[in-house]
């Protein structure tokens, strides 16, 4: 007996077709794009493209630290991915090691870079106020000379900025000369000051200035946070001083019995940045403050008391 042709035989090439041609009509291209989009850094401020071509500022924050932090900087790209992005500004955050001398660290940061593309790798021994902070702005400038920073900044991992409040600050501040961060010692003559290295700002005119000054590589042993502002004062630069005290200050740990002072107290809602944030509980308390998980929403999946 001759069996008879059925239509239902096509159907899969028909729905191959269709997905073909009006779902990835352009050689799938679409998947090129998705995976485009997935390889932008969590730790970015706004999005790629049209965004950014758009922002009237754009701000590099550097945070210096060791590849082997990784929770620190797991807790901290989760921290800054949640934050609303600055209006019409991007402020990028990367985080700055030294060379990978540990295998595991050379592996390990790799896969980092590979999923999120935030890990700048300079090319230093790992230190602290050995001249990690020079080789950061030295390098920025040639790393990024085809497409400039309006400013470039620096800050520990036990710091957390609030990247609108960074935006919203420096959009009416100068584009040249300018140092920007909390002013230490607190109450003492201008000429002693300098930026507390919980995390300072610079116009990139200065970063360029000291990638140019080869005098400065034979000065970069004390606290970092001093020595770059000795740097300027011998330099004649960033004259244009900026101090964001009180919206920048170190966590005050009333249980631990701290008391306030002009440079700690207590969380306040027009922050900029708030430093000391050694454990987890203080990270806690802070990000629960500023209602960084204000977008979790109901689900049968997990149950979550605030």
């Amino acid at each position: 007996m001759k069996k008879l042709f059925s239509p239902l035989v096509l159907l899969p090439f028909v729905l191959l077709a269709f997905i073909y041609f009006f779902v990835f009509p352009n050689d799938f291209r679409l998947q090129s794009s998705l995976a485009a989009c997935a390889g932008t850094p969590a730790t970015s401020s706004a999005a790629t493209g049209t965004a950014r071509a758009a922002a009237e500022l754009r701000v590099l924050l550097g945070v210096l630290t060791r590849a082997d932090t990784y929770e620190r900087r797991a807790l901290l790209r989760l921290a800054y991915a949640l934050q609303p992005a600055p209006t019409r500004a991007v402020v990028d955050v990367r985080f700055v090691v030294c060379n990978l001398a540990k295998e595991e660290d050379a592996a390990l940061v790799a896969l980092e870079i590979a999923a999120y593309g935030d890990v700048i790798v300079l090319n230093c021994t790992e230190n602290m106020d050995n001249g990690k902070t020079h080789t950061y702005f030295s390098t920025v400038p040639r790393m990024f000379a085809g497409e400039p920073y309006d400013y470039v900044g620096k800050t520990d991992d036990d710091t957390y900025y609030r990247l609108a409040a960074v935006a919203d600050t420096l959009r009416d501040m100068p584009r040249h000369d300018l140092y920007y961060g909390f002013l230490n010692p607190c109450h003492t003559k201008p000429e002693l000051q300098y930026m507390s290295g919980m995390g300072y700002i610079v116009s990139w005119d200065v970063a360029a200035w000291i990638a140019a000054a080869g005098e400065l590589r034979n000065d970069t042993n004390g606290p970092e946070d001093k020595v770059f502002g000795r740097w300027l004062r011998w330099g004649g630069k960033g004259r244009n001083v900026y101090g964001a005290e009180p919206r920048m200050y170190d966590y005050l740990d009333a249980a631990a019995g701290q008391k306030p002072t002009c440079f700690r107290h207590a969380l306040a809602a027009d922050t900029v940045a708030v430093h000391k944030l050694k454990d987890r509980l203080s990270w806690a308390r802070t990000l629960k403050f500023f209602n960084a998980t204000e977008g979790l929403k109901p689900s049968v999946l997990h149950h979550v008391h605030s």
